[in-house]
């Protein structure tokens, strides 16, 4: 009787450090690559800039990345990126400039930015201001699987389980015939 219930406990340990970690590994999955896409206007806000080159820096992790020049239209496009906050710059022939505010892309989906070139003022570094700014793109994580790899949602997994695990093994328990002359 002790060796099943030593297999049942341990049965019960291994299922709820399964159900304890796999929330942690859904999320590790999920972890994927967004894009950028913009255009950069010169400073009156109409007129395309052509021929500009867009750099960006992951803050946390320093990669740096560069697009190809911008086409007719302005367009520049960073794909298939990680996750994270960027600091941007512009080169143009008028020189180089950059953008006052981080750029945040999210996996898995398609950041896209309007960028106007400031006029250069002497007091000022050259800077590149953010338009707008519109997310665009496929899945989003659910808000359940948020939830479950918060700390509030470990807590009640681990809650869950115990309870599951205690429920388990008191069905599990034979009771015992109460007799006067066992000791």
């Amino acid at each position: 009787m002790k060796i099943a219930r030593s297999r049942i406990i341990a049965f019960i340990l291994i299922f709820s450090c399964i159900l304890f970690f796999s929330p942690n590994l859904l999320a590790q999955q999920i972890k994927g690559k967004g894009n950028l896409i913009g255009k950069i206007y010169a400073k009156d806000g109409v007129t395309f800039i052509v021929g500009a080159l867009a750099k960006i820096k992951n803050v946390t992790t320093a990669k740096a990345y560069e697009s190809r020049l911008t086409d007719k239209l302005g367009t520049f496009k960073f794909e298939g990126i990680e996750e994270g906050l960027y600091s941007m710059g512009i080169v143009t022939d008028e020189g180089e400039f950059n953008v006052e505010s981080l750029i945040g892309v999210k996996a898995n989906k398609t950041l896209l930015v309007t960028l106007v070139l400031k006029p250069y003022l002497k007091e000022e570094a050259r800077k590149a201001e953010v338009r707008s700014e519109t997310f665009k793109g496929d899945k989003a994580p659910s808000k359940i699987l948020k939830f479950f790899t918060s700390p509030a949602g470990i807590a009640i997994i681990v809650a869950t389980t115990s309870l599951v695990a205690y429920g388990i093994i008191k069905l599990l328990e034979k009771e015992e015939e109460v007799s006067p002359f066992k000791n």
